[in-house]
């Protein structure tokens, strides 16, 4: 779901990894609506529709790049 790789023009969704990220938010989310509502925005992210759309993030989207250290999250490169 990082939005430099998703919108790259070579991204390929890769079955296993989608069917995980619904099999975890069945787990992680009881309620069927949030999870329509959470599966509305991932159809906005992946199409790049509302925020995801505006020009400062796509921008933003193709800039940033995280650092791991240890495997924490140390911050952000623009």
């Amino acid at each position: 779901m990082n939005p430099r790789y998703h919108y790259n023009p070579n991204f390929k969704v890769n079955a296993n990894i989608k069917i995980g990220l619904y099999q975890c938010l069945e787990r992680m989310v009881p309620n069927a609506i949030e999870i329509c509502k959470i599966d509305l925005q991932l159809e906005s992210f992946k199409d790049a529709k509302g925020l995801f759309g505006i020009e400062a993030a796509k921008t933003a989207r193709d800039k940033k790049k995280l650092q791991l250290n240890g495997g924490i999250l140390m911050g952000m490169n623009i």
